[in-house]
């Protein structure tokens, strides 16, 4: 998956779901999309609202952690 497409799958589930922020059951809903949809196992301590609380620290997150180099760092705002 490249980061254009990474950039719709969380666009799309932005539509349906409003930011987590610091709400615990919004921030596990939005750690299990993200472990369903890119197959990312996700520890308790990244399930946070720094992480995953809005749409855009959510897509930066599973940037880094599919691209640790960076190398798709310029598609995310």
């Amino acid at each position: 998956m490249d980061s254009q497409e990474i950039h719709e799958c969380i666009a799309e589930f932005g539509k349906i779901r409003q930011n987590a922020g610091r709400d615990e059951a919004a921030l596990m809903e939005v750690a299990l999309f993200v472990e369903d949809l890119f197959g990312i196992v996700l520890s308790d301590d990244e399930i946070c609202e720094e992480n995953l609380g809005a749409h855009n620290l959510t897509e930066k997150f599973v940037m880094k952690k599919l691209d640790p180099e960076g190398i798709c760092a310029e598609f995310v705002e």
